[in-house]
């Protein structure tokens, strides 16, 4: 009897043993490293697999989304309406967006970081550098925060590092776009006295050289609280990141391989 009470004392202590390590290993800094390297070790194994995937997804998305792509193009027809209209009335030039776009396949995203980032296919060899926008559907959905020669890590802007700035299409406010980690989006910094109306559209703004502007971003869907005299406003993405399996990343001119 006392035998077999050891027994299950040690088996207990090993599995508490067990649990610690493994809970330790995805918080070390050399974890993500070690993850990469076994990724790309195992990448041509689990390409059929991926493949195949992709197969069945883009069956199951054609199914689900035919019922809305003619509200889509009908939203896209009135934007663009919208759009030549009011170049019309501003008569602002619009710098032309270079470069090119390339396809990526998401081959990892780690449940605890589900809405701040995902590695894809796509590395430096392939035109990639840091800050890079990525899209999905014709939406911005983020920029790349990291590059390996075969793999590159997108952040999305569901995430709280992500800071991007923004452009109210229909009023020219400028505001920040950031994310909270539970995939909810915000347009910060705009003021209170300015009274943003629900499905205005964003996109990205002309600051810096890292995102080009005009890029479509989402629209505004409620407002949130207001503090420092700025108004917070909830963003509902034109994309849709619960569940990423492609996407596509600007390549600079000069950086296509």
């Amino acid at each position: 009897m006392r035998r077999l009470e050891s027994l299950w004392f040690h088996g207990a202590l090993a599995a508490v043993a067990g649990l610690i390590l493994a809970w330790s290993s995805f918080h070390a800094p050399w974890s993500r490293p070690a993850v990469d390297l076994v990724g790309q070790s195992l990448s041509w194994p689990e390409r059929p697999m991926l493949e195949l995937r992709m197969v069945a997804q883009g069956f199951t998305s054609w199914v689900a989304e035919r019922k809305t792509l003619k509200e889509r193009l009908l939203d896209l027809e009135t934007e663009n309406l919208a759009l030549r209209r009011r170049l019309e009335v501003l008569a602002e030039p619009v710098p032309p967006r270079t470069g090119s776009l390339v396809g990526a396949k998401v081959t990892l995203r780690y449940p605890e970081a589900w809405w701040s980032e995902v590695r894809v296919d796509r590395g430096s060899r392939d035109g990639v550098v840091l800050g890079a926008p990525a899209v999905s559907e014709g939406y911005l959905i983020g920029t790349v925060d990291r590059v390996g020669k075969d793999y590159a890590w997108v952040r999305l802007l569901t995430s709280s590092e992500s800071l991007l700035a923004m452009v109210v299409e229909d009023t020219r406010d400028l505001g920040v776009l950031a994310g909270d980690d539970r995939g909810n989006v915000w347009l910060q910094y705009i003021p209170a006295e300015k009274r943003l109306e629900r499905d205005m559209r964003l996109s990205t703004a002309l600051v810096g050289e890292a995102v080009p502007p005009g890029i479509p971003v989402g629209r505004i869907w409620s407002p949130g609280r207001a503090s420092g005299g700025f108004q917070l406003y909830r963003v509902v993405l034109g994309a849709h990141l619960t569940q990423l399996y492609t996407l596509e990343i600007l390549i600079p001119p000069g950086e296509t391989p």
